[in-house]
């Protein structure tokens, strides 16, 4: 078995290659990380560790390792990682490390196009925005790599060490010092696989048909809600949004307000769940 571990230090892991940029390292290569390429061919390593590393790197650098890690890794090779969790004080303070590199739980989503993810439960990494796990493709481009992520490990405060996971997940998300710091267990998918269709309408499919799609099933909602004898302020956002009418190119006006076809999907989607919510509601 190969195994690298970079960002050695004086703590090489037994039996490993160790891989620094300090000559008063125990490493067996030294190297840029920020720069310089792994000496090792593609897909011939089994694992690579990082403790500590990756969060003193440029953000550049930080890709160019990560590129690197997943071109020499093996297929189903893991990478395993340990840094610092980005919201304690000593972290931001500390003038050595780039704090461009934000590391908590949701730093990986976006090395991977999976729609959900074992290593978290739903419920923490959702939001309305980002309704999937994989978020590769959030700033439409393609990175040629890809990363499962196979387990996180917080390594917490010891005033938090006996709170439940609820209680812990609130204090993540809401406090400083918490975490002190955090552990990922990342898988290579390779070959990397291409772009999925995202979003409520697919890149083939003719906006502006599904737009008159999405008006006609909220008429349908508000003729629903009509004879139900609700309250008009459920219907107000609705019975605006009919109005939606094309008044140039890609453009629309809804009761006054002018918004592109492709934005005006996901605002009629926003108001077609909220219906629906309340359809349900309704028994």
């Amino acid at each position: 078995m190969i195994v690298l571990d970079i960002g050695c230090g004086r703590k090489k892991i037994t039996g490993a290659i160790g891989i620094d940029f300090s000559a008063m390292s125990d490493a067996d290569i030294l190297l840029d990380l920020n720069k310089e390429d792994l000496p090792f061919e593609d897909s011939s390593v089994d694992l690579i560790f990082s403790s500590h590393t990756l969060e003193h790197l440029t953000l550049e650098g930080f890709l160019h390792v990560m590129q690197e890690c997943y071109r020499v890794l093996k297929p189903l090779g893991q990478l395993k990682i340990v840094v610092p969790y980005f919201t304690t004080t000593a972290n931001l303070a500390n003038p050595f490390h780039n704090n461009n590199i934000c590391f908590n739980e949701h730093t990986f989503r976006f090395f991977s196009s999976d729609t959900e993810t074992d290593a978290l439960p739903k419920q923490e990494y959702v939001s309305p925005s980002c309704p999937h796990w994989g978020l590769r493709y959030s700033a439409n481009s393609e990175i040629g790599i890809e990363f499962k992520t196979l387990a996180m490990s917080y390594f917490y405060f010891p005033e938090y060490a006996d709170a439940t996971d609820s209680e812990k997940f609130l204090a993540r998300s809401s406090k400083m010092n918490v975490v002190d710091q955090i552990a990922y267990s990342l898988e290579t998918v390779k070959p990397c696989p291409v772009r999925p269709e995202t979003g409520p309408v697919g890149a083939s499919d003719d906006p502006f048909v599904f737009v008159e799609q999405q008006l006609e099933h909220i008429r349908h909602q508000v003729a629903y809600f009509e004879t139900r004898e609700v309250g008009e302020s459920v219907l107000n956002a609705a019975r605006r949004a009919v109005t939606a009418a094309r008044v140039d190119g890609s453009i629309f006006s809804v009761d006054g307000v002018l918004t592109p076809v492709n934005f005006l999907i996901y605002e009629l989607d926003v108001i077609i769940q909220d219906l629906r919510r309340k359809i349900d509601g309704l028994g």
